[in-house]
């Protein structure tokens, strides 16, 4: 099977080489890493699992940084558990490699490494399971390989699908492959999944009902409810936001939502001379798009790497004619700490949306258009709540902003009621702790004594 496969992958490879050079020639994505894609680890990382030797290992998987910065509290409260406990996360996306060695940098003794997954091709797990050596595998959401999950189940390593979670458009992908889908799932000991919903997309393709759990998003435990975030005020410091302005921040914009947004800036900002805009792209690749449409609109771009934080007095203020464009990674949480309303973008086209929780736990109204797919239990939580408002073009974009705008005490109301809601739902990477950490040390455990263990927590 795994040569059959590796054939497959290497015929997919060929034809898919001419769409994959274009788009790296676009986007610089896809240059750089090979030996990682190919299962070898870093000189420095192997030095680090080398000197661990036999000590228990958690293997991670999170695709990209969505999925990277869900399980910060989870590889805590792992470490916390196990004080002799290792842990290595891997990632897929080169964004989400560069967020990784971010977090948790490799230097000797390290407790946490990061690293890149495999593609999979059988060589290139063999591999990466033979260096990494992993105790337990836990796969974020839904990231599912054939030769992966045949080769550690070979090698008797538990895997377990955590913060499961599948769109309804992405199940109807599936079932078109429901036979390996089936297959693979077979392979996993244990699938904890978001909503029943999903559980039920997760029945369908061929998990066993015995082995799946609902347990609310780890994203709702990764939230920060700081009214203040260090360095914020830097920042605002440095791009000229003062304590009378108003910010509207449009955060993880798609493709051509600033087109929606600048005109509804610049009817307002008429009204309100203190309202301000500040745009953040999801992507890097269309910054310059952002910029040129910033620029059509008779606004001027004020790019965050052109005003860095300095030492010393604030720059000059951030005028009404101009916009904060975002051309940093890393930084979102701090702006919008700044904002007094947010938009979550990727929502107006049919993107899926952008992850509205950190938001809603610092405590800031926001508003979002009709696709948030990928998000749907989130945004059903906010609304139901009174805590988050749907748009579905610019001028409901614009009444909701001036309603925030004349009523500041309902938009903080607002706000309260979205911290609320992330409140309601924290705990989930607790109980996946104590799951992989028993499953670790007893072989024989089964999902079934998650409460008892927990109990003892």
């Amino acid at each position: 099977m795994p040569w059959i496969l590796d054939i497959l992958y290497f015929l997919g490879l060929l034809l898919a080489a001419p769409f994959l050079l274009i788009k790296s020639r676009k986007t610089g994505k896809y240059r750089t890493d090979w030996a990682g894609r190919l299962g070898q680890i870093s000189d420095d990382v192997g030095k680090i699992l080398q000197a661990a030797g036999g000590q228990k290992r958690v293997l991670i998987h999170c695709v990209s940084v969505g999925e990277l910065l869900s399980t910060r509290k989870l590889v805590e409260e792992l470490l916390q558990g196990d004080q002799t406990l290792m842990m290595i996360i891997s990632t897929t996306t080169d964004t989400g490699m560069a967020r990784a060695l971010a977090l948790y940098p490799a230097h000797p003794g390290s407790r946490v490494v990061a690293v890149r997954y495999p593609l999979d091709f059988s060589f290139a797990v063999r591999k990466f399971l033979n260096t990494v050596n992993p105790s337990f595998i836990a796969l974020v959401e839904l990231e599912t390989w054939p030769n992966f999950l045949a080769l550690a189940h070979r090698r008797s390593i538990p895997v377990e699908i955590i913060n499961g979670r599948m769109t309804a458009r992405s199940f109807k992908r599936y079932r078109v492959i429901r036979p390996l889908m089936q297959r693979m799932l077979r392979q996993v000991n244990h699938v904890s999944v978001q909503t029943p919903e999903i559980a039920e997309r997760f029945t369908h393709l061929g998990a066993l009902a015995s082995r799946i759990e609902v347990i609310p998003s780890m994203k709702y435990d990764s939230a920060d409810f700081a009214d203040e975030i260090p360095a914020a005020q830097a920042m605002a410091a440095a791009l000229g936001i003062q304590s009378d302005h108003k910010l509207f921040v449009a955060g993880s914009s798609g493709p051509g939502e600033e087109d929606i947004l600048l005109p509804v800036y610049q009817t307002l900002r008429k009204k309100w001379p203190a309202l301000r805009l500040a745009i953040a792209p999801r992507k890097p690749e269309v910054i310059g798009q952002v910029i040129a449409a910033i620029v059509q609109a008779g606004l001027e771009p004020v790019l965050r790497t052109q005003r860095p934080d300095v030492s010393g007095n604030a720059l000059a203020p951030i005028q009404s004619g101009q916009v904060i464009v975002l051309d940093t990674m890393g930084e979102l949480k701090k702006l919008y700490s700044l904002a007094f309303a947010v938009f979550s973008g990727r929502s107006m086209a049919a993107l899926g949306g952008s992850d509205m929780i950190e938001v809603a736990a610092l405590a800031k109204p926001c508003c979002f258009g009709p696709s948030t797919f990928n998000f749907s239990d989130t945004v059903a939580l906010l609304t139901a709540g009174g805590a988050g408002t749907i748009v579905k073009n610019a001028q409901e974009i614009q009444n909701v902003l001036e309603n925030w705008l004349e009523h500041p005490d309902q938009a903080h109301a607002v706000g309260q009621r979205a911290r609320a809601c992330v409140e309601s739902q924290r705990g989930s990477s607790r109980l996946y702790a104590h799951r992989i950490l028993k499953n670790i040390f007893s072989a024989s455990a089964t999902s079934g004594d998650l409460a008892r263990y927990t109990s003892k927590g």
